[in-house]
C-alpha cells in the first residue's frame, strides 16, 4: 500500500459497528495461516464484495462487468528508459522515484508510478520512453490464486471470479472445487476427501456447498507489488478487524 501509505504515518481504525463498501481500507489479519505472514495485519481496498464477480484485464478492474475507473493513488510497474544519461539523486526525489532502480547499463530502470507521476515523467527532456510493465493474456502464473492452470491466470489478467456470499450454494466438481477448498476447509471447518473423483464433504456426498460466511476481494494500491486476493483468494468476513477512517501523513 506505498501509494496510499508510509512508513509511519499513523491510521485511526474503527472496529465496531462497520459496513464495508467499494474501495474502503480495510485492517485486516493476513488469512492464510501455513504463510510466514500469519497473525501478521495488513491494510488493503475492498474491489470485491461478498456476491460480487471481479475481473482484471490488462490491469483494468471490472466489478460485475461494470468497469471500474482508476484512481490517481493506484500505482504500476513501469520500464523507463533515459536518453543516454544515468538518473540521479536529484532527478529520483523530484518525480518521487523511491520504488524500483536502474536494471541495465543501457539506461534502463523501472520503478512503480501513479499515472500522474508517469505522466509528468514522460514529458520530461531526459526520459527517451516509459512503458507499462504488463503480463500477458492467458499466461499461466503459479503464484495466483486458486494456483491452477486450469485458470490461466495471472497479476494483470486476471478472473472473472465470483466472489461467495453468506447462504450461497457453490456447484462443485473438479475444476470449481481449486476455487473453494480452501474456503470449506480452512475458512469453514470442514472435512474434505476426494474418493474416485467424488466430493465428500463430513463423509457426506457432496454436488454443492453451503456457504457459512461472507467473503470479499481485496487489492492493493500498489497494484503491481501487492501481495492481495489475487495472490491468496477470498477474504473471510471474521478476518477483518476495522476500517481505517483517518490517517495522519508522518513528516519524517
Amino acid at each position: 500500500m506505498q501509494a496510499s501509505f508510509h512508513k509511519g504515518d499513523a491510521v485511526l481504525v474503527k472496529k465496531i459497528g462497520n459496513t464495508y463498501e467499494l474501495r474502503d481500507l480495510i485492517y485486516f489479519e493476513y488469512p492464510v495461516q501455513d504463510s510466514s505472514l500469519t497473525h501478521t495485519f495488513l491494510i488493503q481496498r475492498v474491489y470485491g464484495l461478498p456476491g460480487d464477480s471481479i475481473k482484471l484485464d490488462s490491469k483494468i478492474v471490472y466489478r460485475n462487468a461494470v468497469l471500474l475507473s482508476s484512481k490517481s493513488f493506484i500505482k504500476h510497474n513501469y520500464f523507463i528508459t533515459s536518453r543516454n544519461i544515468k538518473l540521479d539523486r536529484e532527478f529520483m526525489e523530484r518525480y518521487h522515484l523511491t520504488e524500483g532502480g536502474e536494471i541495465s547499463i543501457d539506461f534502463d530502470y523501472s520503478f512503480s508510478l501513479t499515472q500522474p507521476e508517469c505522466d509528468s515523467l514522460k514529458k520530461d527532456s531526459l526520459i527517451k520512453s516509459v512503458k507499462l510493465k504488463t503480463e500477458k493474456k492467458h499466461a499461466f502464473d503459479e503464484t495466483c490464486f486458486p494456483w491452477d492452470e486450469s485458470f490461466c491466470w495471472n497479476m494483470d489478467f486476471y478472473g472473472p471470479i465470483y466472489v461467495p456470499k453468506r447462504g450461497d450454494t457453490l456447484l462443485l466438481d473438479s475444476v470449481n472445487l481449486k476455487l473453494y477448498s480452501a474456503l470449506i476447509v480452512d475458512y469453514e471447518k470442514n472435512n474434505l476427501e476426494i474418493r474416485n473423483d467424488s466430493i465428500f464433504i463430513d463423509g457426506i456426498y457432496s454436488t454443492y456447498y453451503m456457504v457459512k460466511k461472507n467473503y470479499y476481494f481485496v487489492l492493493g494500491d500498489n497494484r503491481d507489488n501487492a501481495n492481495d486476493s489475487r495472490v491468496w483468494g477470498y477474504l473471510p468476513e471474521n478476518f477483518i478487524r476495522g476500517k481505517v477512517i483517518s490517517k495522519l501523513r508522518s513528516t519524517k
